[in-house]
């Protein structure tokens, strides 16, 4: 809703919801959410955190906070709340992974950042000139914006020159922290400001990240598009969504929602990674993932998404053909057995164990 709105628009199928709420007496009756203490005080605590981008310049807080007049209770009770809606949206996440969904993880993980930043809109364009605004301001302009600059990116399979279905691939990116530099500045100074020792500040630092990654079949190896295949690629990916035990809890509409939903926005991959030292600048990330199972021509979509920052999402497109196994010839890996040891050998390593102890 708007600032300054009370009470907040609610989604029609929300705002007509009942609740059971029971009363001194024992008993129980059926109220709208905004009638029950519980449900208005979380829509209270989450309409606070979702717009305390505006309420911590408000005046009249501002003003309370020089006389001594802010009831603490309120920040001490939205804390705990922050806590426990970050332990609910991790749960929302473990879900949005048993069903491969990447609509409702990538939604999870903006989520997060809202709650971090504190604005009620991940996308908006005023929100994010605003953010970069303040960014730019904290850490030293334009160079202090939080961006990763990717160079060289690439999917394969380390052991072989082509992929194959159900191969174990590999996606590599060099990655660049564009804003490390000025990030470190900033924390250093104020750390002599506050007079903390600087590697108490610096080893508690955290910037997660997530690599999300899922494809799409434009056609058969040989250029021709194979509709009974493609069809087969939902029916697979099903399989194993169900085979998880998550999926099994859900209810049936909900099963049938995530089981309908478009294998171009199915994940093969979701994964985090979380910078610790603020002033690292490169690196070189690869994760692994399982080559879809269908033969064909894909295209591969790779977003990187931040938990922390607004505006620094980003996705890419990689082009990359998968053969079939079946037709594909690998020589067998010989694994060469480790040289035993003698007898002899043990007892000496025993007894020179002894020595040094």
């Amino acid at each position: 809703g708007k600032v300054g709105q009370w009470p907040p628009n609610l989604d029609d199928k929300f705002a007509s919801m009942k609740f059971p709420l029971e009363d001194e007496q024992g008993n129980i009756t059926a109220v709208a959410p905004l009638n029950h203490p519980g449900i208005r005080r979380n829509l209270c605590m989450t309409a606070g955190r979702l717009n305390s981008t505006h309420l911590n310049v408000h005046p009249e807080l501002i003003s309370a906070g020089s006389k001594g007049d802010i009831d603490p209770t309120y920040f001490k009770a939205t804390m705990e709340y922050r806590q426990r809606t970050g332990l609910l949206l991790e749960a929302a996440l473990r879900v949005a992974m048993s069903v491969r969904s990447y609509r409702l993880a990538k939604t999870i993980i903006e989520t997060v950042s809202m709650f971090k930043v504190g604005c009620p809109n991940h996308d908006n364009e005023k929100t994010v000139l605003w953010f970069r605004h303040n960014m730019a301001k904290q850490y030293g302009g334009i160079n202090g914006l939080p961006k990763l600059l990717v160079g060289e990116k690439k999917i394969e399979n380390p052991d072989e020159k082509e992929i194959a279905t159900e191969d174990i691939c590999s996606l590599t990116l060099d990655i660049n922290r564009t804003h490390a530099e000025n990030f470190t500045k900033q924390k250093l100074a104020l750390c002599m400001k506050q007079g903390i020792p600087p590697e108490v500040a610096l080893n508690s630092y955290r910037e997660g990240w997530w690599i999300m990654i899922r494809c799409e079949r434009l056609s058969g190896i040989d250029g021709v598009d194979d509709n009974e295949k493609a069809e087969s690629l939902i029916q697979e990916s099903n399989e194993k969504i169900q085979a998880n035990e998550l999926f099994k809890n859900l209810d049936a509409s909900v099963k049938k929602r995530f089981e309908d939903e478009s294998y171009h926005n199915r994940l093969l991959l979701a994964w985090p990674f979380v910078i610790s030292n603020v002033a690292q600048k490169a690196g070189k990330v690869k994760v692994r993932f399982i080559a879809p199972q269908v033969p064909g021509k894909y295209k591969f979509f790779i977003s990187i998404k931040s938990q922390e920052f607004l505006g620094t999402d980003q996705e890419f497109v990689i082009e990359q053909d998968v053969l079939d196994k079946a037709n594909v010839e690998r020589k067998e890996k010989v694994v060469e057995p480790e040289a035993k040891k003698s007898d002899d050998d043990g007892k000496e390593e025993d007894k020179e164990v002894k020595k040094t102890q």
